[in-house]
């Protein structure tokens, strides 16, 4: 079991006391300070960010995303992970050989289109496509996840 600690504006005075609360337990624990759009693509979640706490992404260098895990929403769609749920794949309908073709969706989605094609940050950028995604869609300032909005 791990413990996921949640940053946002309104317990961010609570950290220490909520790792402390971890360690107590012998709950290892990982701290989430950055938001992302809702994973409808609505910006609600991004105001309850602490900006105190909000911490540089390391450089995005590549997922196994459907290659070596999946995700599958409560009514059996596939989709290479949590964030990259489109195109989907209706297990339901094709069964587990339809999850033979994540893989080359993920290679599809990860690369770095509109934008973000040619850009020489691309190296030393910390966001995935499918994120990136969702903060477009969400019209989420290029700061919240673009080194040429900082």
């Amino acid at each position: 079991m791990n413990l996921n600690l949640i940053v946002t504006n309104t317990n961010a005075h609570e950290v220490e006391d909520m790792k402390a609360l971890a360690e107590q337990f012998g709950l290892p624990y990982h701290v989430f300070s950055n938001m992302s759009p809702t994973i409808y693509g609505g910006a609600e979640s991004l105001p309850a960010q602490s900006q105190e706490y909000l911490r540089k992404r390391k450089p995005f260098t590549g997922c196994s995303a459907g290659h070596t895990f999946f995700h599958v929403d409560p009514h059996g769609m596939a989709s290479i992970c949590k964030v990259g749920r489109d195109p989907q794949i209706p297990l339901m309908d094709e069964g587990v050989e339809g999850l033979t073709r994540l893989g080359g969706i993920a290679d599809g989605l990860l690369l770095r289109q509109g934008g973000c094609t040619g850009c020489q940050l691309q190296g030393t950028c910390g966001t995935c496509m499918p994120l990136v995604t969702l903060y477009r869609k969400a019209k989420a300032p290029l700061s919240a996840y673009c080194q040429h909005g900082s």
